[in-house]
């Protein structure tokens, strides 16, 4: 074989191993595991006047401590879900932990001074499923107005 085949097969086999990647690259995942049929937000305090998940976080989140944890859980157990997080305010972040079923929530420190509702939606794209919790800081009971 001269110099010129041998380049020649090269690149031949060099193009179809990109195709090959390209194609198994854009294939479903594995649909053979089940589907999430629940998906809920673990810890909350209670239900506000609309029926949505709420709760307070005066005393978890502060300036030395920016940072909630919320817990999620799904079923069955064994399901494949792929988990999608959406929060309300842009001064707040996240990085989930789909192992541990959590989900970091960091404050700035704009988002702690303003004391802002905080709305987090996670949602499993696959099933449809979602649960919607509301993370606020409570007004206090006794106001002092300034004369």
């Amino acid at each position: 074989m001269t110099k010129k085949g041998i380049v020649f097969i090269i690149l031949i086999v060099s193009v179809i191993s990109v195709l090959v990647v390209a194609v198994w690259g854009t294939l479903p995942e594995n649909t053979s595991q089940a589907s999430i049929e629940k998906l809920e937000i673990l810890d909350f305090d209670g239900f506000d006047e609309n029926g949505e998940k709420i709760i307070e976080i005066n005393d978890i989140v502060t300036i030395s401590n920016p940072i909630y944890i919320l817990k999620y859980d799904y079923a069955p157990k064994e399901a494949y879900g792929e988990i999608k997080i959406t929060i309300s305010n842009n001064d707040v972040t996240y990085q989930h932990d789909p192992d541990k079923k959590e989900i970091y929530i960091y404050y700035s420190l704009p988002a702690i001074e303003a004391e802002n509702a905080v709305t987090i939606t996670i949602r499993d794209q696959r099933a449809e499923k979602k649960d919607t919790i509301t993370l606020w800081f409570s007004i206090p009971d006794i106001i002092i107005i300034p004369e």
